[in-house]
């Protein structure tokens, strides 16, 4: 593999996130990178020969269904790789067919050679597009509309996700092209108190009232962060409205009955709300939001380089390196 340049640094080691584990992440981060590869008009020889490498590792554990929303993305794409479309364009029809009508990375002599290596439906796709007599459609996939598809996979791959993985996937947040939707609400101290007295009371209806109001995020959203057995997500939602440490303890303990029998657990937890910023907190809210259609608002994703997202993460890694390691002695503070 080619040593990542500077501004790729850290990117590398998210692509072994999913192995080893029973949720493999890596064809979603194979879509990611390429829509933050895509939002750059043009890309220096190292930057696309890296990106072309790792989006070549992440195909390899990508299904057919994967490599066709690749091959769509990158077909209107006239910076593409040469190499990946070379490779997508000998995939099967499914994967292929995008390319072989549309990429302009192919010449008049590219088609030709196609045509006559792979024959049939290929062949036949290449025909269609050297007979036309108006150059192929560059059409790009609308963030918007596709913003409600991609916010669902990421909330269910949030939620799917163990212990370890919902740590990474929140610290990640702090550098994701998402931006970090504010309470609907301005958080009073009034709004502490009735999210506490009712946790304190078991009072589900309550919470879910609240959450929806502030949060702007869905009954059935409310529901299920409150059900969680894990607590990450009451735990962001609490982030997300800035909430003092200990009463998300006391959330936590007298909400989730998984979490509140084990005391190494809210240490955990405990540990991971101050690790996380609140940004990170609310664009997971945001997700959330976007995810669930009966949601009260619905997000636009906004554009981000792909410089800008590895200097934000650089940036978070170099912040998570200068924080004390003596996470027990706070967790005690914390929890007096």
């Amino acid at each position: 593999m080619t040593k990542p340049p500077s501004a790729f640094a850290g990117v590398e080691d998210l692509v072994d996130l999913g192995q080893g584990s029973e949720i493999d992440m890596r064809p979603t981060l194979l879509r990611v990178l390429t829509d933050l590869y895509v939002q750059r008009p043009a890309h220096t020889p190292e930057d696309e020969r890296y990106y072309t490498e790792l989006a070549s590792r992440l195909m390899d554990a990508a299904d057919a269904a994967a490599r066709a929303r690749l091959a769509q993305r990158l077909a209107s794409y006239p910076s593409a790789p040469r190499a990946l479309i070379a490779r997508l364009a000998r995939d099967s029809i499914e994967v292929a067919a995008p390319i072989l009508r549309h990429s302009t990375c192919l010449d008049e002599a590219d088609l030709a050679a196609l045509a006559v290596e792979l024959g049939g439906q290929h062949a036949e796709i290449i025909d269609q597009r050297r007979s036309a007599l108006v150059p192929p459609a560059q059409v790009q996939s609308s963030p918007a509309r596709e913003g409600g598809t991609e916010a669902a996979e990421l909330s269910e791959l949030f939620y799917a996700a163990g212990a370890a993985e919902r740590r990474l996937i929140l610290l990640s947040l702090d550098y994701a092209p998402i931006p970090a939707i504010p309470p609907s609400a301005f958080v009073q101290r009034s709004d502490t108190w009735r999210l506490e007295a009712a946790a304190l009371r078991h009072n589900t209806e309550v919470l879910v009232r609240e959450l929806l109001r502030i949060l702007g995020i869905s009954r059935a959203q409310a529901r299920r962060v409150l059900r969680d057995d894990s607590g990450e997500p009451m735990l962001a939602a609490a982030k997300a409205m800035d909430l003092p440490t200990d009463v998300l303890q006391r959330m936590l303990l007298f909400m989730n009955p998984s979490v509140g029998q084990s005391v190494d657990r809210i240490y955990e937890l405990t540990e991971l709300y101050h690790e996380i910023s609140v940004a990170a907190a609310r664009r997971l809210v945001a997700i959330l939001r976007e995810a669930d259609k009966d949601g009260v608002s619905r997000v636009h994703y906004q554009a981000v380089g792909w410089r800008e997202a590895a200097e934000n993460a650089r940036r978070a890694l170099s912040e998570l390196s200068r924080r004390p390691t003596n996470w027990r002695e706070q967790r005690l503070r914390g929890l007096r």
